[in-house]
């Protein structure tokens, strides 16, 4: 259902990871909820007729697309089985690879020939005629070391982005204001301008996710899991669950598979994928 890979050391601080969705029937939006990662990806779709439901209502969704996080969710259905291949962009990379702020691009999408011209299609073909997941895998991550800038700037935003992973979401603004010495108005323009989140908003959706990352690990008790993430009991963490999702913790903590818990079950876990930049 869900395979990936992580980037050569030349692309880890542009791409999260390199992945393979593959649904083998025809599928629901219930199914299939994706909550906010604080990232792009690009998509070529090789089987399948998705559609996404999100802030901006029920779109068909093209062979291949740039898309921005939605917030505070999205979903995707398909009437018969489908096969996507993505790119998970770490969270200033749409700007530094592409010129797009992520900002731009929230509850949104873009079909990739509008940011690569013609390449978008050439790569999707090149991903149609191969045969392997491996084989797919390989030219992606050829076609992503051909889109690197010759030179990347490191900026404040980009440590304090670190940072927040480091600490896994469990720390204040201001100690992120105090690590690079810059005001709360400089973060929270920066925040906005390249991600479309405010500081705050970024930190407890770092937390929430390294907690559904824990909670789908299933290592811990669920109430020890979330004490050590700061949420005081059930109750609290849930009301942030229902807004991402709408159902209950079993889809986390049950034994049946589903997407939403593979997904979380093999997300957050090396140093490589959370560590941001150079």
């Amino acid at each position: 259902m869900h395979k990936y890979i992580l980037p050569p050391e030349e692309l880890s601080h542009f791409v999260k990871r390199i992945y393979e969705i593959d649904i083998p029937r025809p599928s629901t939006f219930a199914e299939n909820r994706v909550i906010p990662m604080g990232m792009g990806t690009i998509t070529f779709v090789l089987k399948g007729n998705p559609r996404i439901k999100g802030a901006n209502g029920i779109r068909p969704f093209p062979n291949h697309a740039l898309g921005g996080q939605y917030f505070p969710t999205f979903s995707f259905d398909s009437d018969i089985p489908s096969l996507h291949y993505g790119i998970a962009l770490k969270p200033t990379a749409t700007y530094k690879l592409f010129n797009i702020y992520l900002a731009d691009i929230q509850n949104d999408f873009i079909s990739f020939d509008q940011v690569v011209g013609e390449q978008a299609d050439k790569i999707r073909q090149k991903l149609l005629k191969a045969t392997t997941t491996e084989d797919r895998f390989d030219l992606l991550t050829d076609f992503m070391l051909q889109q690197r800038p010759t030179s990347t700037k490191y900026t404040h935003l980009d440590v304090v982005i670190d940072y927040i992973y480091k600490k896994k979401g469990m720390l204040k603004v201001k100690e992120l204001c105090n690590k690079e010495d810059v005001s709360r108005r400089y973060l929270e323009k920066k925040f906005k301008k390249f991600i479309g989140f405010t500081p705050g908003q970024f930190v407890r959706q770092v937390r929430f996710n390294f907690t559904c990352a824990a909670l789908a690990e299933g290592d811990k008790p669920v109430n020890d899991i979330l004490m050590a993430f700061g949420y005081h009991d059930r109750s609290h963490f849930m009301k942030k669950f229902k807004k991402y999702h709408g159902g209950d913790l079993s889809v986390l903590t049950d034994d049946k598979d589903n997407l939403f818990k593979t997904v979380f079950s093999r997300i957050m876990r090396s140093d490589q994928e959370n560590s941001f930049h150079p």
